[in-house]
């Protein structure tokens, strides 16, 4: 790679950052859908004490069922940020990822804005990768890339809709999953397929069963990445996609559909009861963005910590009063699904479990 290339990778990085802090990134009308899901009380008398979340990735223990999306990395302005979630995280004993580590494999230089376990050495750290990067990089590429950082797994983004849009996005998808499935055999860390907002089909889901470690439905319904290129193209591109995808409650039940992994549920998580829903409809865990970014670019390290830790406190409050001591009940809990998520599921054939109510 040129170093004008990393150059503009770099760039980018920064521009992403300053767009979704500072314009109107959201979902105009779309929502995650997960409004329209009602968890059952179990009709135990639970206390607040009685509440573990603990729960497991990668055979290793985690404190909750929460983690913080990989956002950003490759721009010596964006490091504190890195930085300063994992020493936040550290403490909550949560995962976290990092953005795309192109911009590092283009510029080893920047590699230090990505490694954060030196800081944080106990972290499931997860490193990024876009899926059409895999058309330029070997195996062996991406497994230095990881292991430069000390990555714990590595999630793939597939953004089509963003490419589509992104100035300089690249929109040739051919043979993509099947590098994706050959990487997954390839390399040390589990691979998770990811989204970046736009949600992941049961159609797609299907053709990962079993070839991969996890999928990150990463829905519709918070950030859009078609509107942040859209600012960035000062166009006016985006703005017929602007509102495409599948809602995060949706993706998690397509997913959950016809994937046996495990399934991450991101994308507009926004309040403890957005998780608490996504864990009842079948999600492992869910992850967290933009909230993330304005809390540590506004407070640090200690602000964020305090943030996460009152958001995951809320999560055993509310499971308490719903009943259930653990992920593992609240994974097998009655759900009230209710119109007009029901009516899609119904229309979609989607085959749910029978704890499910749809309206």
């Amino acid at each position: 790679m040129t170093k004008k290339s990393g150059t503009v990778t770099q760039s980018r990085k920064l521009e992403h950052v300053n767009i979704v802090l500072n314009k109107q990134t959201q979902y105009k009308e779309k929502t995650t859908m997960l409004e329209y899901v009602q968890v059952i009380e179990s009709g135990e008398k639970v206390s607040y004490k009685d509440v573990n979340l603990e729960t497991e990735l990668i055979g290793k223990r985690i404190n909750a069922p929460v983690f913080v999306s990989g956002m950003t990395g490759g721009h010596s302005d964006v490091f504190d940020i890195n930085k300063n979630i994992a020493l936040a995280i550290s403490k909550l004993g949560i995962p976290m990822g990092v953005g795309s580590q192109r911009a590092m494999i283009e510029d080893k230089s920047v590699t230090y804005t990505y490694d954060v376990k030196k800081f944080a050495n106990d972290i499931i750290l997860i490193g990024n990768i876009g899926i059409t990067s895999l058309h330029n990089y070997s195996n062996g590429e991406i497994q230095n890339m990881l292991d430069a950082i000390d990555a714990d797994m590595l999630a793939v983004h597939t953004n089509p809709a963003q490419e589509s849009v992104q100035p300089e996005g690249s929109t040739d998808f051919r043979g993509l999953y099947e590098r994706v499935i050959e990487l997954a055999k390839g390399i040390k860390q589990p691979v998770v397929l990811k989204e970046v907002g736009n949600g992941i089909s049961k159609e797609v889901a299907e053709k990962f069963d079993g070839k991969v470690y996890a999928i990150d439905v990463q829905g519709a319904g918070g950030t859009t990445w078609v509107g942040v290129e859209t600012y960035r193209s000062k166009g006016e591109e985006g703005l017929a996609f602007w509102e495409w995808g599948i809602p995060t409650a949706l993706s998690i039940l397509e997913t959950k559909s016809s994937f046996k992994g495990k399934v991450f549920a991101s994308g507009g998580i926004r309040s403890p009861e957005d998780c608490i829903n996504s864990l009842a409809l079948g999600a492992d865990i869910c992850g967290m963005a933009k909230p993330v970014l304005v809390s540590v670019c506004k407070e640090g390290s200690e602000g964020l910590y305090l943030m996460l830790s009152n958001f995951i406190d809320e999560i055993k409050k509310k499971m308490a009063k719903l009943g259930f001591r653990n992920v593992n009940e609240l994974k097998n809990a009655r759900v009230l699904i209710k119109e007009p998520l029901s009516k899609i599921i119904k229309q979609r054939g989607i085959i749910v479990p029978s704890r499910f109510v749809l309206e």
